[in-house]
């Protein structure tokens, strides 16, 4: 099977960025991400079927280009340490994508309430907690 990391995160990158900008959408189809290449998107991240997303997240990139913006689908990375004082068990809650083949979102830490969602879809995402020690 092939590595789906880089397409995920990619995914993850874009649900983030829709969430933080209301506007970002309509700015993406005035730049020519067409309402059916949104609609394809959509369908393919709610199925996991058909995981060819890569052609789709390069063609919203060139409309994030014609509309003067970068990075609508790069991934950022955040790296915390854990605190030095800390034996024992560890449970970290939040949020994740809920589709079948997960971008890899994860909202770590955040509140439960108010229930987040897919910027993309529209579907809630599921609240986990794991623990580990």
């Amino acid at each position: 099977m092939d590595d789906l990391t880089p397409a995920q995160q990619r995914i993850a990158h874009l649900c983030t960025s829709l969430e933080s900008d209301e506007t970002l959408r309509a700015e993406l189809e005035q730049a020519g991400f067409s309402a059916e290449d949104w609609a394809a998107l959509v369908a393919t991240v709610r199925t996991g079927a058909a995981w060819d997303v890569t052609s789709l997240l390069d063609a919203l990139e060139e409309a994030a280009a014609a509309a003067g913006l970068d990075g609508v689908t790069s991934p950022t990375r955040d790296f915390r340490l854990l605190p030095v004082h800390s034996p024992g068990m560890r449970t970290v809650s939040g949020w994740r994508c809920p589709h079948a083949r997960p971008c890899g979102r994860v909202e770590a830490g955040a509140a439960p309430q108010p229930e987040r969602r897919c910027e993309l879809t529209g579907d809630p995402l599921a609240w986990v907690s794991v623990t580990s020690g």
